[in-house]
């Protein structure tokens, strides 16, 4: 399979991610956070990194894609705490407006293909997944869904967090 960064090979139950030479940043980025991210369990499981040839060996994750499962209650509430997290940790995950094909659900909730994330003092994962989930779910009304995230984006607080945590909560019941 080939990507617009990358090639993917399949190798199993893993697969590994080639990048292109003149992509070479993308790779070291990914590397970083993957390695990051690997205590929290909602990144592929990473196996190896080989710098010389920009190769990244990682967990193949087979399950369905956010798009398919946005009545899943638990899916979406899972998401949504993973958004926070990587909030919190100030990684910009920078596909979180149309993630339909960068959160899958195996046994687990897990986010994939984080060569274009930066970091940021303030990141948007839980906004944009916010506009992403009422574009499809219509949870909120646009002037709620402006001044939710605007709260969230100024206090950054799990006060707000929770706000909009407990109302996608309700309405998938």
């Amino acid at each position: 399979m080939k990507g617009k960064h990358s090639e993917i090979i399949l190798k199993g139950d893993r697969i590994v991610k080639k990048f292109r030479p003149e992509l070479k940043y993308n790779f070291f980025k990914e590397s970083y956070i993957l390695t990051i991210l690997q205590p929290f369990r909602f990144v592929p499981r990473l196996y190896s990194v080989n710098p010389r040839r920009l190769e990244i060996e990682m967990e193949f994750v087979k399950g369905n894609f956010i798009k398919d499962l946005l009545n899943d209650r638990e899916t979406i509430l899972e998401a949504l705490k993973i958004c926070r997290t990587l909030d919190l940790l100030g990684i910009q995950k920078e596909e979180m407006v149309n993630p339909y094909k960068h959160i899958i659900k195996s046994d687990r909730v897990v986010f994939i293909d984080f060569e274009r994330s930066v970091f940021r003092d303030r990141p948007s994962n839980l906004t944009q997944f916010l506009n992403y989930l009422n574009s499809s779910l219509g949870i909120f009304s646009i002037n709620e869904l402006k001044e939710i995230s605007k709260r969230y984006k100024k206090l950054f607080n799990d006060e707000v967090f929770n706000e909009i945590f407990e109302r996608i909560s309700e309405s998938l019941r």
